[in-house]
């Protein structure tokens, strides 16, 4: 702990607070987070999923890739991918003392530590759900029926006589989506702001992407 104390230390005596890495998204929650939402410090609204199979920015390799399981982020503000703890023009984080791990390890002038560990034990909605009776089950069920691979499977065979069944199937997926949401707030009295965590970003959200990332790939001669 007193080694952990001491980088931190050094990181922010050679920090410039220019508030960079901040405005470049919030960072992603590993296991040894957890704390911090079931304290209280991260609230769930603040969160947001990136689930199985969506395509999200990799800021280690660059560029864009599929995910392989849920990453989960803190929300940017304005619009924007700014981080919403940070508190503007101070370039100030308004959970510093208690903020996240990538948080802690990132040096910009030397990001191996980050790099080391971005890939390791991230932390994932079962990990705080899994133990709140009906929740998980409903979240689980929404994965299941809301499949990014059988989605992508979709969108790659959407051409030719079956054409109008793929666009069915891709349209059901978009109803169910976005009335579960409706439901869980309506009747579950769930938050709204929470969606974007229990169930990730909107399925119809994420089918624009995926169509985007279709027309933007070079196609195979």
């Amino acid at each position: 702990m007193a080694q952990n104390m001491k980088r931190d230390m050094i990181s922010t005596a050679s920090c410039s607070r220019c508030g960079t890495c901040c405005r470049k998204g919030g960072p992603a929650l590993h296991r040894e987070d957890r704390e911090r939402v079931v304290q209280g410090t991260l609230q769930t609204r603040d969160l947001y999923t990136i689930r199985k199979g969506e395509w999200a920015s990799d800021p280690v390799q660059g560029g864009l890739i599929r995910v392989e399981d849920d990453i989960i982020k803190i929300k940017g503000h304005g619009g924007a991918w700014t981080c919403r703890f940070l508190v503007e023009p101070a370039n100030a984080c308004r959970i510093y003392e208690d903020r996240p791990v990538e948080c802690r390890r990132l040096e910009c002038r030397d990001t191996a530590r980050l790099e080391q560990t971005y890939r390791l034990g991230r932390l994932a909605r079962r990990d705080l759900l899994v133990d709140i009776e009906g929740l998980w089950e409903l979240v689980e069920d929404h994965g299941r029926r809301c499949d990014y691979d059988i989605l992508q499977g979709l969108m790659e065979r959407n051409s030719g006589p079956g054409r109008a069944e793929i666009e069915r199937q891709m349209a059901e997926m978009i109803r169910y989506d976005a009335e579960l949401r409706r439901l869980m707030v309506a009747r579950g009295g769930i938050e709204a702001e929470m969606m974007d965590f229990l169930l990730g970003r909107p399925v119809e959200l994420v089918l624009r992407i995926f169509k985007r990332q279709a027309t933007s790939r070079p196609q195979s001669r």
